[in-house]
């Protein structure tokens, strides 16, 4: 028998999670001598308390057979730690899962950038998530979020609208489309990125379960980008993780009196980092100048008359201030006529505030 068989037996019982699995390596330094023991030396090492943790244990190694055969079936990746294929950044993060399932292919030469907010938006932040995705997306920058409704589906649809690349990690088995409405989406992140999940084929997703999904996406996450989220809202878990695990949490801060933000603006209060824009996010993240990638546009939109003021400018690469001051535009109506000349496709910024024409 394999490593992966005696993994995805252990996955099979809720009653097994990384705590304990950290027992079984203590006490072995591997997974399999677990399963020469009795069921009753396996509840004692375990210190299981539950009364049908005898039947449950039982019955793993034929579960854990049967999860093979259905990834085998279904072409999906058993990843254990020990596998060279284990993400990195998973493997120092506390309660690193032990185990994945993955559809699809990661990728592990770009960085990722975790994207989560409400599931409720309102349509000004859904534009803030558009446009800072697209441009994460223009700088070679990979999205990670939960393909939950919301601002989750709307920063991975965009990765993909812009020929990105997206990780979606799911609170239940990587062959189960959650939510149903995203059956769509979840194909095209299989074909172009990765759907990830430490829960085996047909889980469901049970409530307890997103909290710690959570983890994973912050663990694979080089930083964590938080667009909008309310008191309670489960970014705000991953914003959580994420500064227990040592990483970055940017926020878009928000209007006070909508309660969509109340939780963002919690962040900021103690101590996120403020998200203005995303290129200084990239600036951070990667240092000194990362080169965007120019989208093909496939011909000139029309402009209008401020558009056309600044697109004349910019035959060179042009700081914004040099912009403001050549083209007379008050500074509040630059910044939204270049956010618009952006998402067309026809300018593109570099960290900093820097600006030059893309066609």
């Amino acid at each position: 028998m394999n490593d992966a068989l005696y993994h995805a037996a252990l996955s099979s019982n809720d009653l097994i999670g990384p705590k304990r699995y950290g027992m079984i390596l203590d006490e072995f330094g591997a997974v399999e001598p677990f399963f020469g023991l009795s069921p009753r030396e396996q509840i004692e090492l375990l210190g299981l308390k539950k009364e049908d943790a005898a039947v449950r244990l039982e019955g793993m190694l034929g579960n854990g057979e049967k999860i093979v055969r259905d990834c085998e079936k279904k072409g999906i990746a058993i990843i254990t730690r020990g596998d060279p294929k284990f993400p990195p950044s998973l493997l120092t993060i506390s309660d690193a899962p032990y185990i994945l399932y993955m559809a699809g292919k990661m990728n592990y030469s770009i960085p990722l950038i975790g994207v989560v907010g409400t599931r409720e938006p309102s349509n000004e932040a859904v534009n803030i998530n558009r446009y800072f995705v697209t441009e994460f997306v223009n700088f070679q920058l990979g999205i990670v979020s939960g393909m939950a409704r919301g601002h989750d589906t709307v920063a991975q649809e965009t990765a993909l609208e812009n020929r990105g690349y997206t990780v979606a990690v799911l609170a239940c088995g990587v062959d189960i489309v959650y939510p149903a409405s995203n059956r769509a989406l979840y194909r095209s992140i299989v074909e172009h990125g990765a759907v990830v999940s430490e829960y085996p084929p047909g889980v469901q997703p049970d409530k307890w379960r997103f909290p710690l999904r959570n983890r994973i996406i912050s663990g694979l996450a080089n930083i964590v980008f938080i667009v909008q989220a309310p008191v309670g809202s489960g970014a705000l878990i991953t914003a959580n993780y994420a500064e227990a695990q040592n990483k970055d949490v940017y926020v878009v801060p928000g209007n006070p009196m909508d309660s969509r933000y109340a939780g963002s603006n919690q962040l900021l209060q103690r101590g996120a980092k403020v998200a203005l824009n995303p290129e200084d996010i990239v600036l951070d993240l990667c240092g000194g100048k990362k080169t965007a990638v120019k989208r093909k546009v496939k011909e000139m939109p029309a402009l209008d008359e401020a558009e056309t003021k600044i697109y004349e400018q910019l035959a060179g690469e042009r700081h914004i201030d040099e912009l403001a001051a050549l083209t007379g535009i008050p500074i509040a109506e630059l910044n939204s006529t270049l956010t618009q000349l952006e998402l067309k496709g026809i300018v593109i910024q570099y960290p900093g505030r820097f600006y030059i024409r893309n066609i």
